[in-house]
């Protein structure tokens, strides 16, 4: 079950990443260009929305479950102590 969950969220890691990168690609070389004034602000909001979505995708691709679980038990031995 755990091997079917992990081809899932990567799978769905790679739609995430390919989704943020063809929304950079129309970023760069859509008819954006054409915004003036306020809309660059707009067009550079929606270029950082699209990297956090490709790093959203990636992290879901090389997600970790046991360095959390490590973490959290590193935490808890350092609250006791």
């Amino acid at each position: 079950m755990t091997r079917g969950i992990r081809f899932l969220r990567r799978l769905g890691g790679v739609a995430v990443m390919a989704a943020g990168i063809a929304f950079a690609a129309w970023l760069v070389f859509g008819p954006v260009h054409d915004w003036e004034g306020d809309m660059r602000l707009v067009k550079m909001a929606l270029g950082l929305t699209a990297t956090g979505v490709i790093s959203g995708g990636a992290w879901l691709i090389f997600w970790d479950p046991r360095a959390e679980d490590a973490t959290e038990e590193e935490a808890a031995a350092a609250d006791r102590a």
